[in-house]
């Protein structure tokens, strides 16, 4: 097997065809093959791919999970169930366009020395003014914390040889942050830019309130920079409060 596409799906019912016929259309000439992760799909996401399944069985495999997990966990569940030579991740909701699939390919076949591809947002000044500041100020944050490098724009549309899938998969966190999974493991890592379409159907799934809990996760996970800042500010509260106590 030549390349595995990772597809974590979390009601996706209008994309899931149209992503399926986009991949087929460029990836016509190598040997591949796509998995789907229904992360507890509440809509007819799971029959639209049983109903590719069924028509090509040849390329279609499908993880369903018991209820959401969560893309980490669909993440987590792919790489585990790759078998390809490379592996890729893509959203379903075509914002990463499959035309990018076989560049990011032949990059890997003709530059031994790298390891993965990490694609990084291009055209990111069609967000709005709030996101964009957001995501800004988040890159700024964890990289003055972290040891790790984050690259502002980065995504998790990535390619990878097969020694990186294995050092992912090694890892036993549970609570898992991949951008920083990604970087932290090391090896050789080149990037590539891409131009992030419009949602082919259906609205994001992933809500503020999930992103904030994103980047708070990420910055706990690759810093102590956080601990030691509540154990100094905890232990200075604790003297005043003993000098309060003797004064009283």
């Amino acid at each position: 097997m030549k390349l595995s596409i990772i597809v974590p799906t979390y009601n996706e019912e209008g994309n899931i065809e149209k992503l399926y016929d986009k991949i087929t259309k460029y990836c016509e000439n190598i040997k591949y093959e796509i998995i789907f992760i229904n992360d507890g799909s509440i809509d007819k996401s799971l029959s639209k791919m049983e109903t590719l399944y069924n028509k090509d069985k040849k390329h279609i495999r499908i993880i369903n999970f018991s209820r959401n997990f969560g893309k980490e966990a669909s993440m987590l569940a792919g790489l585990k169930h790759s078998t390809g030579e490379y592996t890729v991740i893509i959203d379903c909701d075509l914002q990463q366009n499959p035309k990018y699939l076989i560049p990011m390919l032949n990059h890997l076949e003709t530059h031994p020395d790298t390891d993965q591809i990490a694609m990084v947002m291009k055209n990111r000044n069609k967000e709005n003014i709030i996101s964009r500041f957001s995501k800004n100020s988040f890159y700024r944050i964890i990289n003055k914390l972290s040891d790790v490098n984050f690259v502002n724009g980065a995504s998790d549309f990535r390619m990878f040889r097969r020694n990186i899938v294995d050092a992912i998969i090694s890892l036993e966190e549970t609570n898992r942050f991949s951008k920083g999974i990604f970087s932290w493991i090391g090896f050789n890592t080149e990037y590539m830019y891409y131009n992030v379409e419009k949602r082919f159907s259906g609205k994001s799934k992933y809500t503020k309130k999930e992103q904030l809990k994103y980047a708070i996760t990420g910055i706990t996970n690759y810093s102590i920079k956080p601990l030691y800042i509540s154990t100094i500010l905890g232990s200075i509260i604790a003297a005043l409060a003993f000098i309060y106590i003797i004064i009283t």
